[in-house]
């Protein structure tokens, strides 16, 4: 089986837990990873509200992926983002610095509003700051990941990216929450090729079962017809799991159970890595 997640915090537990990048108490490792035949997975730089010296803390996490991905395991493909936007709202010399770290896509916010934009659980606007982010962006090749964004600020910021994507979320149509998007933001995000992954956050799923709730968000994403489009984005090691797909090592069963719910192996397949893998490497239709 190949998997592409578009999101796990595994860096942000190592540094605040002080574990090691093959802790056995991590959601995500190169051993709980190892049945996968090819494995990428984006390992987020995450940037907190009221981080002090966000810059130092980038340089340090960087520090550290890099280091780790000196003996990374044979099937994996590590991908370098950005997760919150203290680190790029003033100073914006900083995107050519991500640039040339590798680092391939960003959020403008955490939850919080900042001088770019609002994020989820703010009122807050989309700034002329937020402008000036963006064409660095593109000009840097770097996507503009739209997680953690709230509507208001959603549709311009949308408007401006060449690259746009959405690493984790969910849906309103299963469960209205102000971190999930609805039809209209969905619809919008893939008239401009983007690509959006689905978190397996239980909060942001709904209540009730959590397989279910997954295979509802499939099921109405296949609806709308966006199959092309629909990625994974975990959150492992970001937010509190069903101990049935408390780690990597369950996806597989995750695979078949929406299968054994009658979504081909096709569509999965796509779902559970091509989409995502033809977004990142401009392959196909996207």
């Amino acid at each position: 089986m190949k998997y592409f997640d578009l999101h796990a915090d595994v860096a942000y537990r190592c540094l605040k837990e002080n574990i090691a990048f093959d802790d056995v108490a991590l959601n995500v490792t190169a051993q709980k990873a190892a049945a996968f035949d090819e494995w990428h997975q984006c390992f987020p730089v995450f940037i907190n509200d009221g981080t002090d010296e966000p810059f130092e803390y980038y340089k340090k996490a960087v520090a550290f992926l890099k280091n780790e991905f000196k003996t990374k395991a044979q099937n994996l493909t590590p991908i370098l983002t950005v997760e919150g936007g203290l680190l790029v709202e003033d100073t914006l010399n900083r995107i050519e610095i991500m640039h040339n770290d590798g680092i391939r896509a960003t959020t403008l916010t955490y939850n919080a509003a900042n001088q770019i934009a609002g994020g989820a659980f703010s009122d807050g606007d989309f700034n002329v700051v937020g402008k000036d982010v963006i064409k660095e962006l593109n000009r840097y090749g770097i996507m503009l990941d739209l997680a953690h964004i709230n509507k208001k600020s959603y549709y311009p910021a949308l408007e401006l990216a060449d690259r746009p994507l959405i690493t984790h979320t969910c849906f309103e149509y299963v469960n209205k929450h102000c971190r999930n998007v609805d039809d209209d933001q969905i619809k919008a995000l893939v008239d401009k090729k983007g690509i959006f992954g689905l978190c397996y956050y239980p909060l942001f799923l709904g209540e009730g079962d959590t397989l279910e709730n997954i295979y509802k968000s499939v099921y109405h994403i296949l609806e709308l017809g966006f199959e092309d489009y629909l990625s994974m984005g975990s959150d492992f090691d970001g937010c509190d799991l069903d101990e049935r797909l408390g780690d990597i090592s369950q996806i597989p069963s995750l695979y078949e159970y929406l299968n054994s719910r009658n979504i081909n192996k096709e569509i999965l397949d796509k779902i559970f890595f091509y989409n995502a893998y033809n977004f990142f490497n401009n392959k196909g239709e996207l």
